[in-house]
């Protein structure tokens, strides 16, 4: 059984320092064996979803050159926030101990 998308997001980036948007959105698709603009855009609004949560920080952004997703398309710097890392240990995405706030 695969992990919820906006779980699996989450995961992906705390193994990494940061990630662009289009980075997420790439290993998203292939992990789901999906592919398309709509999902694309699906997998976007997961990440603005976990960002307005305060799970995850914009850290940067640019335009797109084409290469990523669109020509001209803004892309963001993603990281995993500290209250996102303490959620996914408090709800078992991450092994470790829990607190109780």
């Amino acid at each position: 059984m695969k992990l919820p998308q906006k779980g699996f997001l989450l995961i992906t980036l705390n193994q990494y320092p940061s990630l662009w948007d289009f980075e997420l959105i790439q290993r998203a698709l292939v992990e789901y064996e999906l592919q398309g603009h709509y999902w694309i855009n699906h997998f976007s609004i997961a990440l603005d979803e976990l960002a307005s949560a305060g799970l995850i920080n914009r850290i940067g952004h640019r335009l797109d050159d084409g290469e990523a997703i669109a020509k001209d398309r803004l892309l963001f710097k993603f990281a995993l926030s500290d209250f996102g890392r303490q959620r996914m240990l408090d709800t078992g995405l991450l092994e470790g101990e829990t607190t109780n706030d």
